[in-house]
């Protein structure tokens, strides 16, 4: 029973000692109630809807299985361009992200090869930029 009398007036006493603290007490008031707000609508974390681009230079049916497996809500449907307007589209804003499949991708791939994909990333979109270059990392290594 002493126990718990003793956490009661260990408890009143703090509470006097933030009552005298005003700093403290807006602190309080901010983490609590527009602190979480904010957190809460800020920007998440997660892709959604990122705009993506092919450059599909194989034309096989790895390479389509690989532009097939990029679906919303993480990402829009993939354009295909042409390799000389990525540049131009990356540049405009248009794309978050272009993945760049070489010719004879999949003839590489059956043969034991290690073909290089390219991808180009749009840095200005930080959040974007470093999760979606993971996402696509393992959609690509899935489908091959």
């Amino acid at each position: 029973m002493r126990h718990i009398a003793n956490i009661g007036r260990l408890g009143v006493k703090e509470l006097r000692s933030l009552w005298r603290d005003p700093m403290m007490l807006v602190l309080i008031v901010y983490a609590f109630s527009l602190g979480i707000y904010v957190a809460a609508s800020a920007m998440p974390e997660t892709l959604n809807k990122a705009p993506i681009a092919v450059v599909d230079e194989d034309q096989s049916p790895l390479s389509s299985r690989i532009t097939g497996a990029f679906y919303p809500p993480h990402f829009t449907q993939p354009a295909l361009i042409s390799l000389g307007e990525v540049d131009p589209a990356m540049d405009a804003g248009r794309y978050t992200f272009a993945l760049d499949l070489p010719p004879d991708f999949q003839r590489d791939v059956l043969a034991g090869r290690q073909p290089t994909v390219q991808l180009n990333i749009d840095a200005t979109r930080m959040s974007q930029a470093f999760t979606g270059g993971g996402y696509i990392q393992q959609i690509v290594q899935g489908e091959v």
